[in-house]
């Protein structure tokens, strides 16, 4: 049965801000934007609440003209916008690059933020200190990898370690009476079942061309599955396999938290629903870490409350269908 749509992204201009494991190779082009037609942005707006579907506005560096932006306030709607329209834009949904960490401390203090902060390969030792240099500054913080297609087993180690950190940073915290979340640590003590991107099952991305796509991933590395037309509005081919049923990995798996985002599938393996080894490894990172932070909060509210999370007799979830790896022969 295929799953009703629920929420379209709209990339408003060419140069919308990346927000999630892809970039946009327009995000820093000079050039004057490229806005999205007003009449197809009309017609966006006008489906959507006939649809009753909900509208995510992706910005770039630059605040939209003002006819853009009285047809994105015709309809309820959340915004992504980078640091430089964090200020125009207080509500919206902020995205900040591990580059600009030192502009992190200029931020305001608003513990009802939601903050995307994506750390690159790079910068992936300083992931901790990055974190913390936001206290304060946010309700949710989402910790994005860039460029987990080059992650070796030392990337890897060192994400680790870092979660480590944060965790008992978040612990200290957490033990003195704050509230915030930290997704890759704090999603999956809340989780009973998949929470996934669904992109392309549940939401799909039209961008300022009128194109539809399963992400905005997929714009600048990818092909479209659809359009945007004024009169038919919105018509896109789903693609087969998307959803969680066909995932044979994922359906054994108890991540729940773990984005299984199918740009990054398609990328590394040519397979929507074959995650890559890195994504299976940086998940269970990720969920060993926030096993032991709950383990660790054990006697404090809410989490005190919370079911435990079970220790994994495995390293990669491959190994629920292959079985364990062999052990080298003996010389």
């Amino acid at each position: 049965m295929t799953e009703p749509l629920t929420h379209i992204l709209v990339l408003v201009e060419d140069g919308a801000v990346a927000f999630c494991h892809y970039e946009n190779p327009s995000f820093h082009a000079s050039a004057k934007p490229r806005w999205m037609a007003e009449k197809r942005l009309r017609g966006i707006v006008r489906h959507a609440e006939s649809q009753s579907v909900a509208v995510t506005f992706v910005l770039g560096n630059t605040k939209p003209p003002a006819r853009i932006e009285r047809l994105m306030q015709r309809v309820p709607h959340a915004k992504i916008v980078p640091l430089a329209l964090g200020d125009v834009y207080p509500d919206a949904i902020l995205v900040l690059d591990s580059e600009d960490g030192d502009a992190f401390a200029q931020l305001s203090p608003d513990s009802r933020r939601n903050v995307i902060l994506r750390l690159a390969r790079r910068d992936v030792a300083k992931g901790a200190d990055l974190c913390a240099s936001l206290a304060g500054r946010y309700g949710r913080l989402s910790l994005h990898l860039r460029g987990i297609e080059y992650f070796a087993p030392s990337d890897l180690a060192v994400y680790r370690e870092e979660l480590a950190r944060l965790g008992s940073m978040l612990g200290k915290l957490y033990s003195g009476g704050d509230r915030f979340e930290i997704n890759v640590l704090t999603d999956r003590m809340m989780l009973r079942e998949m929470r996934n991107c669904d992109a392309g099952v549940k939401h799909v991305t039209v961008s300022p061309n009128g194109e539809c796509y399963i992400c905005p991933a997929f714009v600048h590395d990818g092909e479209p599955i659809g359009r945007f037309d004024g009169a038919a509005g919105l018509a896109f081919k789903r693609i087969a396999g998307l959803d969680l049923s066909h995932g044979p990995l994922c359906t054994r798996c108890d991540a729940f938290h773990c984005k299984r985002c199918v740009y990054l599938s398609r990328k590394l393996t040519e397979e929507y629903n074959v995650p890559s080894e890195q994504q299976c490894a940086i998940a269970h990172i990720e969920r060993e870490a926030s096993r032991l932070l709950l383990k660790d909060l054990g006697k404090v509210e809410p989490f005190r409350r919370m079911p435990r999370i079970a220790e994994l007799n495995y390293q990669d979830p491959i190994e629920l269908i292959n079985g364990p790896p062999l052990e080298p022969a003996a010389p």
